[in-house]
């Protein structure tokens, strides 16, 4: 199993609202955790931070519950960010289940399409949950599933599913530039292909543009080691996960 644990980040977020029932259900539900992968990983023992489970909670929460959905400042609406990671069949993509799996690579989670005779899954793994990695994060995680859940509607709108490769052979994107105000709150799922005015997400973009919208455009309960930890993340993945440059960093004047 995984190193549990957790650090002070997930003890912030799971003050925010305790131990609630009704919160797990839904996730549970939401997410589609049914998979008895998740008996081993704090299934029945819920509330319980230091287990998979309870981190999935944490990270779903900040999704659900800690944006302002400032319409003038923010790239995407809660509403747009929490239907992309839902498992149901949606405006964004087919049903799929989320499966935990031990896993010893450095990968934290992935996702699986094209199954023949079967649905379509995310797996996340332990660096996802291993105490004092990068990834042991509710905001990264939360990022993460963001990035995974973006790969169901990449082949659920017949787009290639897979990363480029960058020049020093890990796994990037590309980033497509858009202003705050390109995409409405309610269409992020939409694109648009013609040159003139060209509109698109890839994964990783997705996933920093809502580490940006957590570390600047949270609601005032926020912890500030949520923001703090959003901010650093997502410059982290502009810096090392796109083919091309983009000068943009969390923390500087919105592009418009």
């Amino acid at each position: 199993m995984c190193n549990d644990g957790a650090g002070v980040e997930e003890r912030a977020v799971q003050a925010l609202y305790g131990c609630w029932r009704d919160l797990y259900l839904a996730v549970y539900n939401m997410y589609d955790m049914t998979d008895d992968s998740w008996e081993p990983a704090g299934k029945f023992d819920a509330c319980n931070v230091a287990k998979p489970f309870a981190k999935v909670v944490n990270s779903w929460f900040l999704v659900g519950y800690c944006l302002s959905d400032n319409y003038s400042q923010q790239w995407h609406s809660t509403e747009d960010y929490v239907s992309s990671i839902s498992c149901y069949d949606n405006r964004f993509h087919g049903p799929f289940y989320t499966r935990f799996i031990q896993y010893n690579g450095s990968r934290p989670a992935d996702s699986e399409v094209r199954r023949t005779a079967a649905r379509d899954r995310t797996n996340l793994h332990c660096p996802c949950f291993n105490i004092g990695h990068t990834f042991d994060s509710p905001s990264l995680r939360a990022a993460t599933v963001l990035h995974e859940s973006w790969h169901h509607w990449q082949y659920e709108h017949s787009f290639d599913p897979s990363h480029p490769l960058c020049d020093n052979g890990n796994e990037c994107d590309w980033y497509y530039f858009h202003g705050v105000g390109r995409f409405d709150f309610g269409v992020m799922n939409t694109w648009d292909t013609d040159p003139q005015h060209f509109a698109f997400h890839s994964p990783y973009q997705v996933m920093v543009e809502f580490l940006g919208d957590l570390a600047e455009s949270s609601t005032a309960e926020t912890p500030a080691v949520v923001r703090q930890m959003a901010r650093s993340a997502g410059n982290s993945v502009l810096d090392q996960k796109f083919k091309n440059a983009v000068r943009y960093r969390i923390g500087d004047p919105r592009p418009w």
